[in-house]
């Protein structure tokens, strides 16, 4: 009968029992697995299995117990899911916010930040209206802002899209001629409802501004 180094005999249980320890991130070695070793001890004694089908046991003992999970896979957007592309969304269009926040009319190259924020129709219509403007002399004043973002659309067809609604305030915003006289219609309203469409793109955020639609929706006056 096989001997221990204490001088003590052991079973042949005890012989054939195999020790397994998972390792655990960071390294350290996880020796909660005992209940694991003695569940395969006990398939040994009771089952008297050959050395070939101990060794299969345990290997899917180990899959089961050490496998590491799965990374998530990336949408088509190049998001692993809807709340992380709108919050990128979301990232995009403050961003854009904030370049259109610092547009100098008289200087056209105040506008370029604005660009690298939008694609489509944003992009073109962005571009005329900052050069028409520029050439008839106008100035703007005040802080554009938005003090909502409603995820509505994530879409994953052939050309992947956001889209969410948003209440843009432009209360504090004025647009003047050159002779000093606003430009801004009576009617505006200073607080207004849109839909903004971002499509992937290669920014830090994975998106641009595609393109803005004005909304019937009672979005901006909770």
């Amino acid at each position: 009968m096989p001997v221990n180094e204490d001088g003590s005999t052991r079973s042949r249980a005890e012989e054939g029992s195999v020790n397994v320890r998972c390792r655990t991130d960071g390294g350290r070695v996880d020796n909660s697995t005992s209940l694991l070793n003695a569940a395969i001890t006990v398939v040994l004694v009771k089952a008297r299995v050959s050395i070939g089908a101990v060794g299969a046991t345990l290997a899917l003992l180990l899959l089961a117990g050490c496998n590491a999970q799965p990374e998530p896979t990336p949408t088509a957007t190049g998001f692993v899911s809807e709340a992380e592309a709108f919050a990128a969304a979301e990232e995009t269009y403050r961003a854009y916010v904030d370049a259109l926040n610092e547009v100098d009319l008289s200087d056209p190259e105040t506008f370029e930040p604005v660009y690298e924020w939008t694609t489509g129709d944003a992009d073109a219509s962005s571009r005329e209206s900052f050069s028409r403007m520029h050439a008839d002399g106008w100035t703007v004043r005040g802080k554009t802002q938005f003090d909502s973002f409603t995820p509505v659309v994530f879409s994953e067809d052939d050309e992947p899209t956001v889209a969410a609604d948003i209440c843009l305030d432009v209360t504090d915003v004025t647009v003047e001629d050159e002779e000093g006289i606003s430009v801004v219609p009576e009617t505006r309203a200073n607080r207004q409802p849109i839909r903004v469409d971002f499509e992937t793109a290669p920014t830090v955020t994975g998106l641009r501004v595609a393109q803005s639609t004005a909304l019937d929706s009672p979005l901006c006056t909770s």
